[in-house]
């Protein structure tokens, strides 16, 4: 997030709280940039960034007058922005893996399907053997044993929220390796045919 700060930043906060619109208007200007940019780097989708950055600004205002005991207000919209992203990056992923669902219920009804399914499969559980032991054993047990993310962290003595950014950062690893993957067998089929 962004370093600056913005001249009287109490003094804004606190017209903010008083409902003066001209006040959170200077907020947003100055810390949308760096809002936008954080979720953006996440999502990698510049319109649906856009929205979630209106979205936490409008969080911002409708809980105004809660700001009166934030004493660090950057870090408290870093929070918002980070679990707005985690959130709408969790969203993002569960429409692909319904998407993916729907794509491999039609193509397992032809042997062509099948095959695709399975090198699919395969690909996936090399790259989950290439994270790091611990967001290994956490994916795993979310993945493959269907475990909460409260069950996983009860049985590991770890925090939900680490059991989230390891869910989060598995699949950001693994969407990766799955596009390198598809590259390499696609230049490779490329280069077989040439």
């Amino acid at each position: 997030m962004d370093t600056d700060s913005i001249y009287n930043e109490q003094e804004i906060l606190l017209q903010v709280v008083q409902g003066n619109q001209r006040a959170f208007v200077q907020l947003v200007e100055h810390y949308t940039p760096a809002v936008f940019a954080h979720v953006l780097t996440y999502l990698k989708n510049a319109s649906r960034a856009e929205e979630i950055t209106q979205d936490i600004f409008l969080k911002v205002w409708k809980h105004r007058s809660e700001l009166t005991a934030i004493h660090n207000f950057r870090g408290y919209l870093f929070i918002i922005t980070r679990n707005s992203t985690i959130s709408a990056f969790r969203e993002k992923i569960m429409k692909w893996e319904d998407t993916q669902k729907d794509e491999l219920e039609t193509n397992s009804l032809n042997p062509a399907g099948a095959a695709e399914y399975r090198q699919l499969s395969d690909t996936i559980l090399k790259g989950v053997e290439l994270l790091p032991p611990r967001r290994k054993q956490v994916f795993k047990m979310s993945r493959f044993d269907n475990l909460s993310y409260e069950e996983i962290a009860k049985a590991l003595g770890i925090s939900k929220s680490a059991v989230n950014q390891h869910i989060v950062e598995s699949l950001l690893f693994l969407r990766t390796f799955l596009r390198n993957q598809m590259l390499f067998i696609t230049g490779g089929i490329l280069l077989y045919i040439l």
